[in-house]
């Protein structure tokens, strides 16, 4: 599977790949029984033998859910922006401002406290539509002395718009980090966990909805088929410093995951019957609902004029 990483100054920084993975507008097409090379065996010299051809064995199950193994809606491979300066991620940020759904996701210093820094704090913000992911990461920010050099504007201007749903699991704890260390008031919020239980238990068992979180990686595993990776010493790591390929992988991963899972959760409710309502956003503090509330219609000719 290709992934594109976009190589430029403005836009992020190439990241060294794992065989037999290309980056950065490169493309690998898999060879199949019917689009072998035969040109190496035309006009062979006689008497000698020609190369024997095998068909290129099928690509291992993968183990993990990974955003490599989808396309967009448009049938591309799904680009991944990383970046390392406030410029890159304004100009990056704004290729979301469109958009209605977001998938989002944060990573910070392991065990970072109010006596850490911001970037310890709040070191890599994660973003994801259909068509590409968004790795910000705050903690390179330089000089970032005040929060006008770790915060783009237009990031800020996604999060805290009602319009815009951000999809994410314990995603209000998330948002009360940003609020705290970065001054971001988040809105249009959406506890992923909240539509996992109203699906799953909507029809069969409707006391065990509730708001408590399921992890990501579990509700993947239900609905997308595999487990997100969630290797301790990429989920642990210092996320303060430059990313490995791994750690590009694993967050870009999680974002992605995010938007998959709200549109393949979602397509279930819609398949229920009766179909109950989807939640509300989590920063509006509602209940969830079961049950579609009957709209009420007054007919005029039902209205009784009661006169003085």
């Amino acid at each position: 599977m290709i992934e594109h990483i976009i190589d430029s100054k403005d836009v992020g920084e190439l990241q060294t790949p794992e065989s037999p993975v290309l980056l950065a507008k490169s493309e690998t097409l898999s060879a199949s029984n019917n689009d072998i090379d035969e040109s190496a065996s035309e006009n062979h010299p006689a008497g000698e033998s020609k190369p024997v051809l095998t068909p290129a064995e099928d690509p291992p199950t993968p183990k993990f859910w990974s955003h490599t193994m989808l396309k967009s809606p448009e049938g591309k491979n799904i680009i991944v922006h990383y970046c390392k300066t406030l410029k890159s991620s304004e100009d990056v940020a704004q290729l979301f401002l469109n958009d209605k759904i977001l998938g989002f996701d944060m990573e910070w210093k392991a065990q970072a406290s109010a006596w850490n820094s911001i970037q310890d704090n709040v070191s890599l913000i994660q973003v994801a539509n259909r068509e590409r992911i968004a790795l910000f990461h705050v903690a390179l920010f330089r000089p970032g002395r005040k929060l006008s050099d770790l915060v783009p504007p237009s990031l800020k201007q996604i999060i805290e718009s009602p319009d815009i749903t951000k999809l994410g699991v314990s995603i209000k704890a998330d948002c009360t980090r940003l609020r705290k260390y970065l001054k971001i008031d988040a809105h249009g919020i959406f506890e992923l966990s909240h539509l996992h239980k109203l699906v799953k238990y909507c029809q069969s068992n409707p006391k065990l909805i509730n708001k408590r979180p399921v992890n990501l990686s579990e509700q993947v595993e239900e609905h997308l088929g595999l487990p997100l990776e969630k290797a301790e010493d990429v989920r642990c790591s210092d996320w303060t410093v430059s990313l490995s390929y791994r750690q590009v992988q694993y967050a870009a991963s999680d974002s992605y995951a995010c938007i998959c899972l709200f549109d393949t959760m979602d397509a279930k409710r819609k398949a229920l019957d009766p179909r109950p309502p989807l939640p509300a956003h989590a920063d509006l503090d509602l209940p969830i609902r079961i049950v579609q509330e009957p709209t009420v219609t007054t007919v005029p000719d039902d209205v009784e004029v009661v006169k003085p």
